[in-house]
């Protein structure tokens, strides 16, 4: 009996100039950028990090940075962040969706339209971390305002 040949994972990775992101290449929809549905390069693994870590300009971080990290961290997490992408097909790299939708949240926050609830000490609990709105409307209507294009003039 013959033994079954191991299945050795590529050593190289797969990036979304659009997304600007990396992939493994189990992460990938039909061949395509499973964000964006995008064509994909591949590179090699040290490649791969340093471009994720160029798009993400690396820049030294206080509290407020590490705060907008968590905010981030919330909107995002179990694939909103993506899903909220796919539906409005913002025609905009995936970072900077993130980054304008952060902040949109925390001056909501600020506003008082949005409250984000985390535990008073960290938690495994996924569910501990969440984001509230006063009107879910308001949240969509910000987001079509946000993303939705000025007609000519």
């Amino acid at each position: 009996m013959a033994k079954p040949t191991p299945v050795i994972p590529p050593k190289t990775y797969l990036w979304c100039d659009h997304c600007r992101r990396s992939y493994a290449h189990a992460d990938l929809v039909a061949g395509a950028c499973p964000v964006c549905q995008s064509p994909v390069r591949e590179m090699g693994k040290v490649s791969a990090i340093l471009r994720g870590l160029m798009a993400n300009e690396l820049v030294a971080g206080g509290i407020g940075t590490k705060h907008r990290q968590l905010v981030r961290l919330t909107w995002t997490r179990n694939g909103m962040g993506e899903r909220y992408y796919k539906a409005l097909q913002p025609g905009i790299p995936y970072t900077k969706f993130e980054a304008r939708v952060t902040d949109l949240l925390c001056q909501g926050a600020e506003a008082g339209w949005v409250r984000f609830v985390f535990p008073p000490a960290p938690s495994a609990d996924d569910s501990a971390y969440r984001v509230e709105f006063d009107s879910d409307e308001r949240f969509v209507a910000e987001l079509e305002r946000l993303f939705t294009p000025d007609p000519p003039a």
